[in-house]
């Protein structure tokens, strides 16, 4: 018999991951879960992450990913 003892590790906590809670916060964006969407962002906030978003149509004629530093 193994004397191991198993440690939880609390760091791998589904609830503590930003890349789980933005796919949350995208799919109820999508799905216009307004309610959802908001927890989401929330759970982020708390974790240190704030999203924004662009409204649709509000990028300046001309305006390229590259000049903004996004990559395609």
């Amino acid at each position: 018999m193994s004397s191991e003892h198993r440690v939880s590790d609390n760091s791998r906590r589904p609830e503590d991951s930003p890349a789980a809670w933005f796919a949350v916060l995208e799919t109820a964006r999508q799905a216009n879960d307004f309610e959802l969407a908001a927890t989401a962002r929330r759970e982020l906030e708390r974790l240190g992450v704030k999203v924004f978003y662009e409204p649709a149509g509000e990028r300046a004629a001309g305006d390229s990913d590259a000049e903004r530093g996004v990559d395609s």
